[in-house]
């Protein structure tokens, strides 16, 4: 089971693995803005709106137990309003 904390406005955060994490602290070390704690030998997010979701959790992890998911939207002029996107029409 892959463990994550979203908070109600859906910011995305990254979702630790506790079966594969083996609680090296490499992702801890690697944070730019101390988002990662301990918790019973494994890795969590503690503070969730801290995460920059710069990824480096997940590149150093040696055992591919952080994901960060992500989402692509394909803005058309259709669908734009609901993805929030502007369409540059100058090109």
């Amino acid at each position: 089971m892959i463990a994550g904390n979203v908070p109600d406005e859906g910011y995305p955060i990254p979702l630790i693995d506790p079966g594969r994490c083996d609680g090296c602290e490499l992702c801890l070390r690697v944070c730019p803005t101390g988002a990662l704690a301990m918790e019973a030998g494994v890795a969590i997010v503690i503070q969730p709106m801290a995460c920059d979701y710069t990824g480096l959790c997940e590149r150093v992890c040696p055992r591919g137990a952080i994901q960060l998911p992500y989402e692509i939207l394909v803005v058309t002029p259709e669908n734009r309003s609901k993805v929030g996107g502007k369409i540059d029409k100058s090109r």
